[in-house]
């Protein structure tokens, strides 16, 4: 199939068996949209290994074979989104009669220098010849008239920011491949100076891309929403070259960096933060109404066992119908909550979500925020600080008792080291042990319930949903939206 519910795009999360808020991704969470998230997307993609261009096993063709072949009936098709013509790989490593090595972005558009970007597997393909030709060096666009084209790839005049240009147009099926891999070549190469700027400008690492060209990609991102072809090979690039597109794996980042979401703050916990003028932003992604408070689907429910906590998990770190906000000098704000029947019922988005991270101790939490790491601050005084860089002090270890008071304490040499609340002077900060005890509220993960279906026998393995479509084989079971899946031939109740 080609393509991937809409409805589960912004939810799945694919990163070839990496935890996104402990892995690859990690430094993304809690950053705020526009150029801060650019710069760190940047930052994590642009490392990666540098694959010899051209022929040979452990070059473009090489990769080639594995990252653009499709199984035809034991034969290996080669996968061209330029061309609806049939070829298929030899030996690998060798050229395919017919086809070229295609930058999708050219390479004369920042000079034809051979650097990482002209050896880059995100934006090679294997290219029909003739389409390769035609198409040139010329930018993407919405043509206004077609001199050329072989029913995929579309060459003609576009009206490219306010000027009739030559461009070139791909088919429906491809629109948002191509739209999310000139996001990611715009995103890991915005330090380049570029010759060509029909679409970006010459040196600016935000935007990057001018406005006509990000409206462009962002409708047909969403017109066209990632394929199963594309996770398939976004995981295989990654194995041979060692670094990913985030606007495959989280579809919903291209609106952080370009579209109505810059002003809000990106976050794995899954609850926006922040935001601009009304009506600006991704909505609640519990699914509650953007600003509200009140959200359904997932709650925070009281954590009673410490042993179930785990890197990754979102926390709410509350007193009775107060929760830990920002920071405010040398404490942590109190604000208001909801709670009913051990579970956080509303919030505000004033409300700070933890993630936990790994302490430098072992055994050992960090209490991560959209600032920096939680940390206690000061021997003498009750200071609770916001630090950059982990060490002891933001190295917390979480015991919970009988009465699911929580005792968060911090490994450094400071002696006012618990986390906890004072109703004098309401505010969350680091105490003797003379406070008030929190309690910790976790994020809800899915319960699953296996139900009896023989039908289910006549299915391969793997996971499907109620429409009987396969989903991808490296989906996590904690991303799915609730619902019946059939899930390694049983049929499976996921709320």
């Amino acid at each position: 199939m080609k393509r991937v519910f809409a409805l589960l795009l912004s939810l799945l999360v694919i990163t070839a068996g990496l935890s996104a808020q402990e892995g690859y991704y990690s430094s993304l969470d809690m950053v705020k949209g526009g150029a801060a998230l650019k710069d760190s997307l940047y930052n994590i993609i642009r490392v990666h290994k540098q694959i010899s261009y051209g022929s040979g096993v452990n070059s473009t063709w090489g990769a080639f074979y594995t990252t653009d072949a499709i199984d035809d009936n034991g034969k290996l098709r080669v996968a061209d989104m330029y061309s609806d013509i049939v070829r298929y790989f030899g030996n690998k490593g060798d050229v395919v009669q017919g086809m070229n090595i295609e930058h999708s972005v050219a390479k004369s558009w920042w000079g034809g220098d051979k650097n990482n970007a002209y050896h880059d597997l995100h934006h090679l393909n294997p290219s029909d010849a003739t389409a390769n030709s035609r198409k040139s060096n010329y930018p993407l666009g919405k043509l206004t008239s077609v001199t050329w084209d072989n029913g995929v790839t579309f060459v003609g005049k576009a009206v490219v920011d306010g000027k009739s240009e030559n461009a070139y147009e791909p088919c429906d099926e491809y629109k948002g491949d191509f739209a999310r891999t000139f996001m990611y070549m715009f995103t890991c190469y915005q330090n380049l100076t570029w010759s060509y700027t029909w679409m970006n400008y010459a040196n600016s690492t935000y935007p990057t891309l001018k406005p006509w060209a990000v409206d462009m990609l962002l409708q047909w991102h969403k017109q066209d929403p990632v394929s199963e072809k594309e996770i398939a090979r976004n995981n295989a690039v990654y194995q041979v070259q060692g670094n990913r597109n985030p606007y495959i794996d989280y579809p919903q980042l291209a609106d952080y960096v370009w579209g109505d979401s810059i002003d809000y703050t990106f976050n794995f916990a899954g609850k926006v933060i922040g935001g601009g003028s009304a009506g600006g932003g991704d909505k609640d992604e519990d699914e509650g109404e953007q600003g509200s408070g009140n959200f359904s689907g997932e709650h925070f429910v009281i954590v009673t066992d410490a042993s179930k906590l785990a890197v990754g998990d979102s926390l709410i770190i509350a007193y009775d119908n107060y929760a830990m906000g920002a920071q405010n000098g040398n404490y942590r704000l109190s604000v208001d909550i909801e709670v009913a029947d051990d579970r956080i019922s509303s919030y505000g988005d004033d409300v700070q979500i933890v993630v936990l991270k790994k302490g430098v101790i072992s055994g050992t939490f960090a209490l991560y925020t959209g600032d920096g790491y939680l940390a206690a601050a000061s021997s003498s005084s009750n200071y609770i600080a916001t630090e950059d860089n982990l060490d002891a002090d933001g190295s917390w270890t979480i015991d919970i008792d009988s009465s699911n008071d929580a005792v968060v304490e911090a490994q450094g040499t400071h002696t006012r080291n618990i986390l906890q609340y004072n109703t004098s002077a309401p505010r969350f900060t680091c105490y003797k042990g003379t406070q008030k005890s929190v309690k910790i509220y976790a994020k809800s993960k899915k319960e699953t319930t296996s139900i009896e279906n023989p039908e289910c026998e006549n299915l391969a393995g793997g996971i499907y949903n109620s429409q009987g479509l396969l989903l991808p084989e490296n989906i996590n079971l904690k991303d799915l939206s609730p619902g019946v899946y059939i899930i390694n031939k049983k049929k499976i109740l996921v709320k």
